[in-house]
């Protein structure tokens, strides 16, 4: 690898936090021999992939998200007002669903008060179930994206803030991984990170290695992931003799 390949690949391990050696941000300015030394430095201590019996590759000792505020990258003003969340809500759909349940608690919990104050009213179960029927069916069905949106931009000050109580609550919580990890974002976990890392990869480079990038294995597919294709103890012993700092074990 050239000088100027071997820029390019430190300064996408810097910005990873991987074998790091200088600052991210001074990686374009060093000097070729400052580039040279780095990357000597840095095989001796190369980036560890975890490889899988399907080739699947992940960094090795990733830290994985503990809780979902790790897993998901909110906007620093999602909790500002109504239209901000909103906005998330569309982009993250683990949230979406969240949300979606509280709008069903929020007007469950309407419709029990309304049925105390209806049966003292009205003194028949029967009138009350109608009357509280129609209403359910009118405030739109919680499943809807857009009858939940509106009434996130509806809401008063003070609904807005429980619901957003209710959502930082959830976020401090461990996320549930079988349902919501195909939706973290980007380098959340050891997979992603290695996908990502790898797709900024020169191609050269990927195909020394044996290293193949799978964006979907079939139309709607959510895997995305960096897979050796080559044997393992070749792809070490190549990075060994090409003098790239990535090594590889099976896990």
């Amino acid at each position: 690898m050239n000088s100027i390949s071997r820029r390019h690949f430190l300064k996408i391990a810097a910005g990873f936090g991987l074998a790091l050696s200088i600052p991210s941000i001074k990686i374009e300015s060093e000097s070729a021999q400052s580039i040279d030394q780095v990357w000597r430095r840095a095989n001796l201590n190369p980036i560890l992939f975890d490889v899988t019996e399907y080739g699947t590759l992940s960094i090795s000792d990733y830290p994985e998200p503990k809780i979902r505020k790790d897993a998901f990258d909110f906007s620093p003003n999602w909790s500002k007002d109504p239209q901000a969340l909103v906005y998330e809500i569309d982009t993250c759909t683990p949230l979406s669903w969240k949300v979606a349940d509280l709008h069903r608690d929020f007007i469950e919990d309407k419709l029990d008060a309304m049925n105390d104050s209806l049966y003292e009213l009205l003194g028949c179960q029967i009138s009350v179930n109608k009357i509280l029927s129609g209403v359910r069916e009118s405030v739109g069905d919680s499943d809807d994206p857009q009858v939940v949106k509106s009434w996130i931009e509806e809401m008063n000050q003070d609904d807005f803030s429980y619901v957003v109580s209710a959502i930082e609550n959830w976020l401090n919580e461990e996320p549930h991984w079988p349902y919501e990890c195909e939706h973290f974002d980007s380098c959340a976990t050891g997979q992603r990170a290695a996908f990502d890392f790898f797709r900024y990869i020169n191609q050269d480079c990927l195909d020394q290695l044996g290293v193949v990038i799978v964006e979907g294995e079939h139309p709607g597919s959510t895997y995305y992931a960096a897979e050796l294709r080559a044997d393992l103890e070749e792809a070490n012993e190549i990075a060994l003799n090409e003098s790239i700092p990535v090594r590889f074990r099976l896990i």
